[in-house]
């Protein structure tokens, strides 16, 4: 290390369709290990190497929750923002880490992945820094529920009349189905239809046959995700 103290140094990931135009970016100041000899079996001794502030650990909400607040910006008109450049905020739970935005990015159309460090200060810096590994965890496993009706009643020699109902939520699918093959959007259906003989009403002698049929039918998708913004809720 050369001339380097604690939260000069930054690291950086980001994610997005591309790293230009369209990213999301989460970057924590890194606070440094202090000289020494290290046992990787002793956990103080881990703690101190890898110190948990220096470890990304947020969720992706935290990212959809600040583009939703850019794009609130945007539409309301406030000046210097827009899609072409760094829109930054800082992270509500963790107040030094700071996420910026880029583009219009999804979630759900990442294709790289880049991680590198800036050095915030004014001067040459030089340090050694270990990237260990990268997962993602805690999916959203929150499942759904369905369920079907019908109802078919006979009115003696006057018709019949059906009625049947199906409904599936967002999170619903087999026993077999995994995170990825669970429905993404709330299904209702309703069918309704009636066979009637009006000629039934009227007076025996006059031997009429009036069959009259009616059916109504309305089938509602809603989807959990914005179909134009696929990482960000509808409701949201």
């Amino acid at each position: 290390q050369y001339n380097l103290k604690d939260y000069e140094l930054t690291c950086f990931i980001r994610i997005g369709s591309d790293m230009v135009n369209n990213y999301y970016e989460y970057e924590i100041p890194l606070r440094l290990t202090p000289a020494g000899i290290y046992i990787g079996e002793k956990l103080a001794d881990q703690q101190t190497v890898w110190y948990p502030e220096n470890m990304f650990d947020f969720s992706f909400d935290a990212l959809t929750n600040a583009k939703l607040k850019r794009n609130k910006a945007k539409q309301s008109g406030t000046s210097n923002v827009s899609n072409l450049i760094p829109y930054i905020v800082y992270d509500p739970d963790k107040p030094l880490n700071k996420i910026s935005i880029v583009g219009n990015p999804s979630i759900s159309d990442v294709e790289n992945i880049m991680i590198g460090i800036r050095n915030g200060s004014n001067s040459t810096k030089s340090g050694e820094i270990w990237v260990n590994e990268l997962r993602m965890s805690q999916f959203d496993e929150s499942g759904g529920w369905a369920a079907m009706g019908n109802l078919a009643v006979g009115l003696s020699d006057i018709g019949t009349v059906n009625f049947s109902g199906r409904v599936e939520t967002a999170g619903y699918g087999g026993i077999e189905s995994n995170v990825m093959t669970r429905r993404l959007d709330n299904l209702y259906q309703m069918n309704f239809s009636t066979a009637l003989e009006l000629g039934r009403f009227l007076p025996e002698q006059a031997r009429l046959k009036i069959p009259a049929y009616f059916s109504i039918t309305n089938e509602t998708v809603s989807p959990k995700y914005n179909p134009l913004d696929q990482d960000v809720k509808l409701s949201d």
